[in-house]
């Protein structure tokens, strides 16, 4: 397979990022299988406690970011992306399906971390492959392209887990079922990166080259806002068992979890092309608002609430990923890109654990209520904050 070198007259839309973003489409199809179905296999047939679940999901995304930032350094030295991206996406897509053999939480877990540990392997050498890809006046149109087409696998993997409950039933071998059936569209999503993505050689960042002082003061700025948002945030899990709590039945989680996906994919392209004119840190500010509104309507108690709050859920995680990256692809050179995606996203990671740790306590001792409307107050404060700041982020041209 011939190799490209990178360019800067690259069109906004070539094949590398097609494939690139089949293939999360795909590895999506096979996550969302699975993934709005393990806190209620963890909560019904497993019998863990909110605090358990936390702690699963905690430890997953702390483990993903903490190999995120191994394989940025690793891949800036290496002068090559896509051999560890395989690797990750090979080791997620190949370990999710041994859910179907899980007896326990800590083998729920085990797999969970294994598929986490799959993604930080790949995560940060794949942002930087799609920058290499990309021209900078198009970054926030490109990286929401690529989070559309995960949210397109979304929207298939979560569909597809619902027909399977609705015409299996919710049994606990319905869901097992569904954790090995898994594996199909992740050997497809390994063989369109194998065979239809290019690599790309670039000139490896010197060995002990990396001082903190090489990455602007802007990128620093975007770390702390998204760590600090990512304290008082939490993930799916909390959102998929608040709702089954509120009156949406099982085999409807994963509808639920669908309309959230098919929201993200309606607004993630739109997002980035508002983020290109308007500015990235403007439209960061205002994703940050639309998490807290999700929130307090999912604190509603009602069922409605759950289904406006996935919506509205969509909406946020169609910026708050893709917006982050976009920045990072601006404002950091072609040497250090996976190191800093790599700094972000355990920075990220470590908030996450804290806050789902947390998230699990909070619920456990005072109810669902609390836990939601308090974020939901932080999250507008926070939108408050970094609108506030946006000013600062203009040197570089990222607004």
């Amino acid at each position: 397979m011939q190799k490209n070198n990178i360019s800067s007259n690259i069109n906004p839309i070539n094949k590398n990022i097609v494939a690139l973003g089949a293939t999360s489409l795909f590895t999506d199809f096979a996550t969302e299988m699975i993934l709005p179905l393990l806190p209620i296999f963890l909560d019904k047939f497993l019998h863990a406690t909110k605090g358990q679940i936390g702690i699963i999901e905690g430890i997953a995304e702390f483990g993903v970011a903490l190999l995120i930032a191994f394989s940025g350094f690793v891949s800036d030295r290496l002068g090559s992306r896509k051999k560890i991206t395989i690797i990750g996406y090979g080791l997620s897509n190949l370990i999710k399906p041994f859910a179907f053999f899980a007896s326990s939480s800590l083998m729920i877990g085990i797999v969970r971390l294994g598929d986490r540990i799959g993604k930080g392997i790949r995560t940060a050498p794949k942002d930087a492959l799609i920058s290499a890809f990309t021209i900078k006046k198009s970054s926030g149109y490109v990286f929401g392209f690529h989070q559309m087409m995960d949210s397109v696998g979304a929207v298939a993997g979560s569909f597809t887990a619902f027909l399977f409950l609705r015409f299996l039933g919710d049994t606990e071998m319905s869901f097992r079922i569904i954790f090995a059936v898994s594996l199909v569209p992740g050997i497809i999503a390994l063989i369109i990166l194998i065979f239809f993505v290019n690599d790309i050689v670039f000139e490896p960042s010197p060995p002990k080259s990396f001082r903190p002082s090489k990455l602007p003061r802007e990128f620093y700025m975007l770390v702390v806002f998204q760590a600090l948002f990512s304290l008082v945030a939490m993930n799916y899990s909390f959102m998929i068992l608040k709702a089954s709590n509120d009156g949406i039945s099982i085999f409807m989680i994963p509808l639920a979890y669908a309309f959230y996906s098919v929201t993200q994919t309606i607004f993630v392209i739109p997002i980035g092309k508002m983020a290109d004119k308007y500015g990235k840190a403007t439209l960061l500010s205002v994703v940050y608002a639309a998490f807290g509104a999700g929130a307090l309507m999912m604190a509603s108690g009602l069922s409605l609430g759950s289904w406006i709050g996935f919506g509205i859920y969509g909406f946020f995680a169609g910026g708050f990923i893709a917006l982050a990256k976009a920045i990072i692809s601006d404002v950091i050179s072609a040497q250090f890109k996976a190191t800093a995606y790599g700094i972000y996203y355990v920075s990220i990671g470590l908030s996450t654990l804290i806050s789902l740790v947390l998230a699990g306590i909070i619920w456990d001792k005072f109810g669902s209520d609390v836990l939601f409307i308090g974020i939901g107050c932080a999250a507008f404060i926070l939108a408050f904050i970094l609108f506030s700041f946006r000013g600062m982020f203009v040197k570089k041209q990222i607004m």
